[in-house]
């Protein structure tokens, strides 16, 4: 992708030139899905899993998993293998035990300090066990 600018100068032969920069971005990881949605009854267990496939040539490693809140929800992260690359898996799990919504984000730290930490976005819709989903 490239994108042309404009530099203003105060050089009277040369009051405008034309710059353009082009660079490719690759992309640092799959995650799959990357909104999860917990929603049910409060008897239920509520459960998703979310794939993470690092999508670097030398990988990375996940070394932190944090909660904005954390109080809603329970995850775990596990290393496995998709198409013979080390990804993980991230199991969430809703805790909330009274009829409610709540919204949390996950942040993964990996160990590639050059790159913004990931997100993942957790959102939960619990309702009363004789309710019926709205």
């Amino acid at each position: 992708m490239s994108k042309a600018a404009r530099v203003i100068t105060n050089d009277p032969e040369n009051e405008e030139i034309r710059l353009t920069i082009s660079g490719r971005v690759e992309k640092f990881a799959s995650i799959q899905p990357r909104r999860v949605n917990l929603r049910g009854a409060v008897d239920e267990e509520i459960t998703r899993t979310v794939s993470i496939v690092p999508e670097t040539e030398d990988g990375f490693k996940i070394i932190k998993v944090t909660a904005l809140e954390g109080s809603e929800i329970a995850y775990d992260l596990k290393s496995v293998e998709v198409s013979g690359k080390s990804a993980y898996e991230l199991t969430i799990t809703n805790k909330k035990d009274v009829p409610g919504r709540y919204y949390e984000r996950l942040v993964l730290l990996t160990d590639q300090s050059d790159h913004e930490p990931l997100t993942v976005i957790v959102t939960g819709h619990i309702y009363a066990a004789e309710a019926s989903p709205i």
